[in-house]
């Protein structure tokens, strides 16, 4: 490290950034009504006797608040407004959510400037990380069939998935709301050869509803800015070497309404493709020269929300899921990716993992002001793997199990306590031909206290503990040749600290967020030795993050809509007893700042800011500590369109649109020697075709 991370991102704090009009949808609020599906946080309202627990009240802003300032929802409008393609693609709509790439080309979620290992990603309420790498591929997941993105930042719920200490992201399918069917076809080319398709069909009858959408994308590469300076394995050309694509993706979610509110939804997505991985530039030897000739996933997923009793005074909600991965590396020797031979010894990587899940909560509604619920989590996973051509494969598992219990209750009434506790741990039965390792364990707590002061202004605070424990391929994967394992790596622990304020009005909203955590045991990438090009995993002593976050929307007018997301961090590693050492990869600020006009029917201009602060990035090279300080970099990015009719009735719809991403052509770097796409033009068009039911 070579300085401190400046906070003149602070400036950025004045800027608006966009979205489409606050309308809040409210739930509807009946006496004895149950718990809902979501995880919560549970809104408490009083209906006469009886405590009534609504979900978040969903409105259609393009960052869309709830009672909760770390809390976000994103409504299919406001997804469809940025022209997203795949999950990936609506992170610069998530607050203190940095989108980036690492060395394998996977891309990933950072929020809170913390590692992508932090974050849980979940397919209404079916985990969507492979438990080997505790990582999801966002790049690999279509955004066509999701209605709603439900975000937290931090710590929300002792009953959220276990392992989750920057954040949960839930995807929710989208939903018709009445009989009837929805068709949607979709068709958009871009530069350097890119083809994208998707079909999208909803129907929905009596008590069922169906979701179905295919996509398929293929593209030779990306582009790279034109002043980019690659001095290593990057040809003359704009094309980024090596960064071709081909992917095809299938989401189905079938649900059927039962008694008494209750609902059981199936669930399946599949994804099978291939593409390569972009080498690291900075890198005259040791860069990685991979491509993926087989990425292919099976995920089913059963859940069931049900009333236990005619009173609705307890509610049973549970999840199961099978998902298969298979996943093939081959190795090259150099950029031109034309050797060696597949002969036995040869490196070339085959995984293969099967997972299990399973999740039973029973909630009890206490009175007229409390609720308990107690839930139990089972994850079992095992991975086996093929290093070279014909070589010995090795087998490893892992079992995660957790128990925890939430109480909700309302103090006064303006007053909301929410307390958990819980108890998780993993045990390593197969290690392959590593050493063993015995279980480890962590208790889990939580408190949040929230405070109604009017209407439209509240307080929260909340303290919790949470920890996560490393993944198979953190502890025993060499990832051909470029790391060192560590089987005794422990696991990691954090203290958090939360303080928000939410405040609405008819047309804007404001959330503040302070939050401190420290990570005791927190695993770092650690060069081993200069010169080598090798990494290893460790536990450091003690991170320390210190951050600020405001979320702002605003509507001056029907049809403009702006707001801002700025978060300002400081990540500290311990050394010494001082807080002074560098921390990999956390930046000093993010900022998103958009501006939408939407005329519906008519057109719509999207104007949209990103920008990330300097930030301390592994960098083997590096004599004196392995990081090298990658600048603050900002790109902007443009979507214009037009809407030919909304579909109403039985009625045909359409839409033109075209999107340039980083429209002035500028670098940013998910890490060192690792440049995102510079300039991007993408151009298509949509029909979609309403057919109520007769």
């Amino acid at each position: 490290m070579k300085r401190r991370v400046g906070f003149w991102g602070l400036l950025f704090g004045l800027g608006l950034q966009g979205g489409l009009p606050v309308q809040a949808l409210p739930a509807p609020a009946e006496s004895g009504a149950t718990l809902p599906d979501e995880a919560g946080p549970w809104i408490v309202t009083a209906t006469g006797d009886t405590l009534d627990l609504t979900p978040e009240i969903l409105v259609t802003a393009p960052l869309v608040q709830t009672a909760d300032p770390e809390r976000v929802l994103l409504s299919e409008s406001v997804i469809g407004s940025r022209g997203a393609w795949t999950v990936a693609d609506v992170g610069p709509l998530l607050p203190d959510t940095r989108v980036a790439v690492n060395s394998r080309g996977e891309t990933l979620f950072m929020i809170r400037g913390a590692p992508e290992r932090h974050v849980r990603l979940e397919l209404d309420g079916i985990p969507l990380v492979v438990p080997w790498d505790d990582r999801a591929d966002l790049s690999t997941i279509p955004i066509d069939a999701i209605g709603t993105v439900r975000a937290v930042r931090g710590v929300g719920s002792v009953l959220d998935e276990p392992e989750a200490l920057a954040g949960t992201v839930e995807l929710l399918p989208v939903e018709l709301d009445r009989d009837g069917e929805r068709t949607r076809l979709s068709g958009y080319l871009g530069e350097i050869e890119l083809h994208e398709g998707r079909l999208l069909h909803q129907r929905r009858w009596g008590s069922w509803s169906l979701v179905a959408a295919l996509a398929r994308r293929e593209r030779h590469g990306f582009p790279v800015p034109e002043d980019l300076d690659a001095p290593f394995n990057q040809s003359g050309g704009r094309v980024r070497t090596n960064s071709d694509l081909e992917q095809t993706t299938l989401l189905l979610h079938a649900m059927h309404r039962l008694g008494r509110g209750g609902r059981l939804r199936l669930i399946f997505q599949g994804t099978d493709g291939s593409r390569g991985v972009p080498p690291e530039t900075h890198l005259a030897e040791g860069a990685r020269f991979w491509r993926y000739p087989l990425q292919r996933r099976g995920l089913l997923g059963l859940a069931l929300s049900l009333p236990l009793d005619g009173a609705a005074l307890w509610n049973l909600q549970a999840s199961a899921s099978a998902d298969l991965f298979q996943q093939d590396i081959r190795s090259f020797d150099d950029a031109t990716y034309g050797g060696p031979p597949l002969v036995p010894g040869v490196d070339f990587e085959q995984d293969r993992d099967a997972t299990a899940f399973g999740r039973l909560r029973v909630t009890r509604q206490l009175g007229n002001a409390s609720a308990l619920a107690v839930q139990g989590l089972v994850r079992a996973t095992r991975h086996r793997e093929i290093l070279v051509v014909d070589g010995p494969q090795e087998q490893y598992s892992q079992v995660l199990v957790s128990l925890t219990g939430e109480l909700r209750t309302r103090l006064a009434d303006a007053w909301e306590l929410q307390t958990g506790a819980g108890w998780e741990s993993a045990a390593t039965p197969r290690t392959g031909d590593k050493p063993g390792r015995d279980a480890t364990d962590a208790v889990v707590l939580q408190l949040r206290l929230a405070h109604r002061v009017t209407p439209g202004l509240r307080f929260q605070g909340s303290l919790s503990r949470r920890s996560r424990f490393p993944s198979l391929r953190e502890m025993f994967s060499g990832a051909l040749g470029r790391f060192v394992p560590n089987p005794g790596l422990g696991p990691e622990r954090q203290d958090l600290l939360d303080l928000g304020a939410l405040a609405n009005g008819r047309r804007w909203t404001l959330a503040v967020s302070g939050f401190a955590s420290w990570v005791s045991g927190g695993i770092e990438k650690v060069a081993v030795s200069t010169g080598t090009q090798q990494f290893t995993r460790m536990n450091v002593d003690r991170l320390r993050t210190l951050g600020l976050e405001t979320v702002a929307t605003w509507q001056p007018r029907r049809g403009l809509d702006l707001s801002l997301q700025h978060a300002v961090l400081q990540a500290r590693r311990r050394v010494d007893d001082a807080y002074d050492g560098a921390a990999e990869d956390r930046p000093g600020w993010l900022t998103t700042v958009a501006a939408t006009w939407h005329a519906a029917p008519g057109p719509l201009l999207r104007l949209e800011f990103e920008g990330v602060g300097p930030r301390e990035s592994a960098d083997v090279t590096d004599a004196e500590d392995g990081l090298h300080r990658l600048p603050a970099q900002v790109r902007w990015n443009l979507r214009i369109g037009y809407e030919l009719g909304r579909p109403g009735g039985r009625s045909l719809g359409a839409e033109i649109s075209c999107r340039l991403d980083n429209v002035f052509d500028q670098r940013l770097d998910s890490q060192v020697g690792l440049p995102e796409p510079g300039r991007t033009f993408l151009a298509g068009a949509s029909l979609q075709w309403d057919r109520p039911a007769r």
